[in-house]
């Protein structure tokens, strides 16, 4: 009981340090306010610092309730798939400006972005458009299947614990896992064919930040 109580101030304590540091951050972006088509972004990705660490400080305090707290951070998690992809594309200018600038270039066929398998993926209109398709699916389809994993829950047919194939829980996971893979490499494409107008803006680092904190969360 002890260990456990201590266990639950110090997630409190890491809880806080990490909401003053991000609501500090809030602060001075708002204000400065002088670039709003960049800070918007940046403000909801930063935002979900306090979100994550609150809700997970409080599944560990309410361990019978953590699947609501859990379903609010996973949505706001899509949430921030697509701000990602905004605040990118705000950066270089919109897609317009991406394919203007990039015209004649393409991804090329590449193990290390997994196109070995696709043709040479011209940087265009039809390009950019699928990359924010499938970075788009992923936000339509989280809240949907989290209102599902509310739904079996509440049915008694989730069975997170169980992995039983009658309960709806491996397929919720599948389904996921599918839909998040795709918005993450669409993502990824996005950048190998837009890399060369990101640099200056060091994309790769805030993507790790954002997918460290989301992977940490999850095998909380």
């Amino acid at each position: 009981m002890m260990d456990k109580q201590y266990s639950l101030v110090f997630a409190g304590m890491c809880a806080g340090i990490a909401c003053s540091i991000a609501f500090t951050q809030i602060y001075f972006h708002l204000r400065n306010y002088t670039q709003p088509n960049f800070q918007r972004y940046i403000l909801r990705l930063v935002f979900m610092v306090p979100l994550y660490s609150i809700s997970s400080w409080l599944s560990l305090l309410r361990r019978d309730e953590q699947i609501y707290f859990a379903t609010i951070r996973d949505c706001y998690e899509a949430w921030v798939i697509y701000n990602f992809l905004a605040l990118c594309l705000a950066y270089v200018g919109g897609p317009g400006q991406v394919v203007l600038a990039m015209e004649g270039h393409s991804v090329q066929r590449s193990w290390l972005y997994g196109t070995c398998c696709f043709p040479p993926l011209p940087i265009n209109g039809q390009f950019l458009r699928h990359c924010k398709q499938g970075a788009l699916q992923f936000v339509i389809l989280k809240p949907i299947l989290a209102a599902l994993v509310l739904w079996l829950e509440s049915s008694d047919m989730y069975g997170e614990d169980s992995g039983s194939m009658n309960k709806g829980f491996i397929y919720i996971v599948a389904v996921y896992n599918l839909s998040y893979t795709v918005a993450l490499y669409s993502l990824l494409l996005f950048y190998f064919g837009a890399k060369e107008l990101l640099a200056p803006f060091s994309p790769v680092i805030k993507f790790v930040t954002v997918k460290f904190v989301i992977f940490l969360t999850f095998w909380q």
